[in-house]
Parts: structure tokens; C-alpha cells; sequence
């Protein structure tokens, strides 16, 4: 029922400006000088679904044989003319859809080209060549200039007022509704009076080439109030052209033209009047869109910016902050920050990170670059995380840049547990078998240049325990041989459980020298620890441990089998004492070592 009123109401609108158009346009007692109705029927066809479309080319194909027959070419002609003028309306409505599916024909600069390219040339072209053949057998002429009529005339004529018919398409009430929405019901009224009387004085007048004068009230009209005020502003001075071709006065009459000619210089002059307001008003309300988006996406930073725990930062081109949210304060421990550098947020040691990582981030500008640093605040620890990226610049300007800045201290310290728990072992608490290579890895790629001491340690009989007084005892000698090995720990010997009752020792530093004695010790100490079983009984663990000393680059697994030999030989030698390698190289006299003091603090 809707869609039947809609196609009464734009048919009966279709009706009243095809009778005002023929009425008014035929100059020449052929096709009129600008025909308005295909883009009321093309507008209609683009707002109904096209299982309607039928209907309402049935309806408008009624009405145009109605105007046609009343102020055109007869009853005799005008149903066939009908079928062309709806079909011409509901092609370029096709073309529109199935060329431009986004539908902005009026909203952006794509959509107005394809607009002209579709409404204003293709869909008129198509109609054209069998209208023109068809006012030939009416009127007599050359069938090329009835063609190139139909074209001109129906070209113009739709692009004039196609837009404003789908603003009314688009809108119900759109006078009011747009004139409300600027607020300027009286300046909206002063331009159409200012457009009535500049077309006035430049049309009915022919004393003076006036026809730029026009262009005033269509830009001032076009600024304000956008594609709706453009598309009065033009309907404005086309009728007042119409009107002085038809009385033949002002300055059209002056021209030394036949009517024919008039008419095209007309059309011309229009055309380009169309040409200057649309895009005009098109381009300007997508600049309205964008202020306004601008705006908006202001005023959303901001409130973002105030409420963030996170440190929200806007750079110039050499890194110096320009705009700082209030979480800046806390994070860099300072009262401002704007006026410094970004390092501000960092240790002094930081500065040339921070430069490289901006460096980097204005040569790929749209790539995040990320710091992690740790810094003191309070007296505490607190690590800062920095995500910064680079502003596209304008045409050859250097890049700005923006940056977020986080405490994720709470993060780290999770990571670090982790990674320490990954590294330890859980019964022992000693580092695990994944630490112990990763040491040995370390050592291993400058053990020409730096040697060093490498032991392992396997505790005797430990089957047997397991056996005769149950794994949870198993269990408890194995920590207490792990606490022993804690109390043996310095910053230049590492300990390690590998697995089972085997343990590692790396030694470095001075303590290569003295593997001799610090392993002696060690066996003795576990020797004279007595552990305890489950029924209250006692009894002693031995160890038996290999000792290798590596001064070549070799694997891992060949720094193991160096130590595996010797500890297969204590074994062999009847258990709990050293034995030495001799193929990986032998103990020096102690001083000549130059291993850095303390490379194994941080593993402990």
C-alpha cells in the first residue's frame, strides 16, 4: 500500500512537470529544451524494489502519454514516446544499481562522476537514437539533430534535477527537514531571493554581459546549504532562461543565433552551471563530514586520554612531546612532560634505545616499535612498556609521532617467575637441565679464549635407596644433597640438577682452577650428611663426580661426554670419588685465567 502512494505521489509530480516542461521548453515545435521528468521516474525506480518496478513504469508510462497528448505531439504519438521516455528512466536507474551498488550518487566524488557519466550521457544516448527516428516521422528533419536534441535536452534536464529528486527520495520532508537541521530558515529565503533577483538582472537585461553573475548566489548557495541549495539554485536559473527564450527579451535575444542555436548555447551555459555547483556542494559536504568526524574523534581521544591509566603521547619530529594525558605524570615521574624528550620516561642510559627506536619507527611509519625498559620510581623497580608509530607525513614533512606508555610490571614479574620456574627444578629448587645447557651453551662459545670448569655429579646407589626405603626418602636425600649444593654455590659456580640423582656443576672464573677442592669438598660434605629413613634408622649417601675442564668450542653434548668419562671411571674405581679427563684439556696454575668474575650471578 506504501509503495502504490509512493508511486501515485511521484507519478501525479511526474505528471504536473512533463506538462509544465512540454508547455513551457518547445521552442521549436519539436522536443522540449530541457526535459525534467526521466529524472523524477529514475528516482523513483532507484527507491522501489524491483518487484514493483512494473508497476509503477506501468503508471508513469500513463502519465506521460497524458502530458504528451495534451501540450506535445498528439494522442497518436504520444504512447510510444511514453515507452521511451519510462524506459530511459528505469536504464539509467539499472545502470546506477548494478554499476554503482553503493548508491552515493550524491555523496561523494566517485558517485557524482558516475552520476553525470550514467544519468547524464549513457542512459540519454540509449534513448536517444530511437527517439530521434520517432520525432522524424512526426515533424520531418534530419533524425542525427532530433537525436542530439533528445540527447542534450534529456541529458540536461535529468542531471538538473536528478540530485534534488533523490534528496527527496532520501528525506521525507527535506525542505524543512534541511533547512531545520542548519537552522537558517531566513537565509535560506535571502539566497532564493538574492538567486531571483541576480538572475533577473543578469537574464532580462541585455545591455551588459552579465551571464557570470549568477555564479554569486549558486556558490553562496552551494557553501550553505549544500547539494539541496545547489540543486534550487540551478532549477532557479534554468526556469528564468526558459522564460527568456520563450518571451524571446534579455540577454539570450541579443544573441545573433537562429532559435536552435539559442537553445544549445543555453543548455551549454546551464551545464556548466551544474558543472561548478555539485561537485562544489558534494565537496564541501564531505568536508563538513570530515570537520565533524574530526570533532568527534577529538573529543573521544580526549575523554579517553583523561581517563586511561596509560600514558598517551603525541611527538614532533625530533621526539619531543607536544601532548601529554595526565597518566603522564605518574608513569614519568615528573611534574610535566611536555616541553621534553620522550627519554624523559626512562633511565639516562636509555636515551639512545629510545632515539634508534624512533629512527626506526620514521623510516616505516604505520609500523609499531616497542621499548621495554625497566626504571626506578619510589624507591621501586617498575618496568615501562612504549608503543610508538609514526604519522604519515603530509607531502615532504618530516614524521610525527604517537605513543602509548604502560607500567606492565606486574606482567614482567610474571614472565620472570615463569621463565625461572621453566629453568628450575621443582624439587630440588635447583636450576634445572634447560639452565644447565643454557649456561654450558654460553660458555661453550668463548671457551678457547676463556676455559672453564665443567663437573658431573651422580649420587651412589640411588636405586637402592628408592628400593629399600621408598621414594618419598629418595626424595628427601635429593633435597638435602641440593641444599648442600646451595651452600657450595658462589657466584662463579653454578649447580644444577640434570635428572634422576645426576647433577651438574659449572665452574668459572677462579673457581676452574679449584675444581679439585671445591668438588672434594662437596663429596665429603654429602658423605658426612646422614639422612634419615622412614622408621627412624640412618644411613649415608655417597657420590661419585667427573671432572672436565673445556678449553675448545665443541657442543653441549661433547661437553657432557667429557665430564661423562671420568665419572664413569670414579664409578669404576668403586664409587664416592673424582676422577679428571685428560682429551679436553688440563688444569692450568691458578691466576691465569682472565674469565670474568661473576658470569653466572644472574642464573642462581
Amino acid at each position: 500500500m506504501r509503495a502504490a502512494m509512493r508511486i501515485v505521489a511521484y507519478g501525479t509530480f511526474f505528471l504536473v512537470v512533463t506538462c509544465c516542461t512540454i508547455f513551457w521548453t518547445r521552442f521549436t515545435g519539436g522536443l522540449a529544451f530541457v526535459w525534467l521528468g526521466t529524472a523524477i521516474a529514475s528516482a523513483l525506480f532507484l527507491a522501489l524494489p524491483r518487484a514493483q518496478h512494473f508497476m509503477a513504469a506501468a503508471f508513469l508510462t500513463m502519465m506521460s502519454t497524458v502530458a504528451t497528448s495534451l501540450f506535445g505531439f498528439g494522442p497518436v504519438w504520444a504512447f510510444p514516446l511514453a515507452l521511451i521516455n519510462v524506459f530511459e528512466a528505469w536504464f539509467i536507474a539499472w545502470l546506477l544499481v548494478r554499476i554503482r551498488p553503493e548508491r552515493d550518487y550524491i555523496e561523494s566524488e566517485r558517485g557524482i562522476v558516475w552520476l553525470g557519466l550514467l544519468a547524464g550521457v549513457v542512459g540519454p544516448f540509449a534513448a536517444a537514437i530511437p527517439g530521434g527516428l520517432l520525432v522524424t516521422q512526426i515533424v520531418g528533419g534530419s533524425a542525427q539533430f532530433h537525436a542530439f536534441s533528445w540527447l542534450v535536452g534529456h541529458g540536461l534536464g535529468t542531471l538538473l534535477v536528478m540530485p534534488l529528486a533523490l534528496l527527496l527520495t532520501s528525506y521525507r520532508e527535506p525542505l524543512v527537514m534541511r533547512v531545520r537541521e542548519v537552522g537558517k530558515v531566513f537565509s535560506f529565503s535571502a539566497v532564493v531571493l538574492l538567486t531571483l533577483a541576480i538572475s533577473a538582472c543578469a537574464l532580462l537585461q541585455s545591455t551588459l554581459p552579465s551571464l557570470f553573475l549568477p555564479i554569486v548566489p549558486l556558490v553562496l548557495a552551494s557553501y550553505h546549504f549544500g547539494r539541496f541549495g545547489a540543486s534550487i539554485t540551478v532549477l532557479i536559473i534554468t526556469a528564468f532562461s526558459a522564460v527568456t527564450l520563450g518571451l524571446d527579451v534579455g540577454v539570450f535575444a541579443e544573441l545573433h543565433l537562429e532559435l536552435w542555436q539559442k537553445v544549445l548555447f543555453v543548455q551549454f551555459y546551464l551545464s556548466v552551471l551544474l558543472l561548478i555547483s555539485f561537485p562544489l556542494a558534494v565537496a564541501l559536504k564531505q568536508r563538513q563530514r570530515f570537520l565533524q568526524e574530526l570533532v568527534n574523534r577529538e573529543a573521544m581521544q580526549r575523554l579517553i586520554a583523561d581517563h586511561s591509566d596509560d600514558a598517551l603521547l603525541h611527538l614532533d619530529e625530533s621526539g619531543t612531546i607536544r601532548f601529554a594525558s595526565p597518566a603522564s605524570t605518574r608513569l614519568s615521574g615528573h611534574d610535566t612532560v611536555e616541553g621534553r624528550h620522550l627519554a624523559a620516561f626512562f633511565g639516562t642510559f636509555d636515551r639512545k634505545i629510545v632515539v634508534d627506536a624512533l629512527a626506526l619507527a620514521a623510516r616505516c611509519p604505520g609500523q609499531t616499535e616497542i621499548i621495554e625498559r625497566s626504571v626506578e620510581r619510589g624507591g621501586q623497580t617498575r618496568w615501562l612498556e612504549a608503543k610508538l608509530r609514526a604519522i604519515e607525513p603530509a607531502r615532504k614533512q618530516a614524521s610525527t609521532f604517537v605513543v602509548t606508555i604502560r607500567d606492565v610490571t606486574e606482567r614482567k614479574l610474571a614472565e620472570i617467575q615463569i621463565s625461572r620456574e621453566a629453568r628450575t627444578d621443582v624439587l630440588t629448587g635447583l636450576p634445572n637441565r634447560r639452565a644447565l645447557l643454557g649456561v654450558l651453551e654460553e660458555q661453550l662459545e668463548f671457551a678457547d679464549e676463556r676455559p672453564f670448569g665443567f663437573a658431573l655429579i651422580d649420587l651412589d646407589h640411588f636405586k637402592a635407596i628408592n628400593d629399600s626405603y621408598g621414594h618419598a626418602v629418595g626424595d628427601k636425600v635429593l633435597q638435602q644433597v641440593a641444599g648442600i649444593m646451595r651452600d657450595s654455590a658462589s657466584d662463579d659456580c653454578l649447580f644444577a640438577r640434570i635428572g634422576g640423582e645426576e647433577f651438574g656443576l659449572v665452574a668459572v672464573g677462579s673457581a676452574v682452577d679449584n675444581m679439585a677442592i671445591i668438588c672434594e669438598r662437596l663429596r665429603l660434605a654429602i658423605l658426612r650428611n646422614v639422612m634419615t629413613e622412614n622408621d627412624g634408622g640412618h644411613f649415608n649417601v655417597t657420590a661419585s663426580i667427573g671432572i672436565a675442564r673445556i678449553s675448545e668450542r665443541c657442543s653441549s653434548s661433547m661437553a657432557m661426554q667429557a665430564a661423562d668419562g671420568p665419572l664413569y671411571s670414579a664409578k669404576a674405581a668403586g664409587r664416592n670419588c673424582l676422577r679428571f679427563a685428560q682429551h679436553m684439556g688440563h688444569f692450568v696454575p691458578a691466576g691465569t685465567n682472565d674469565m670474568p668474575a661473576s658470569p653466572l650471578r644472574a642464573i642462581r
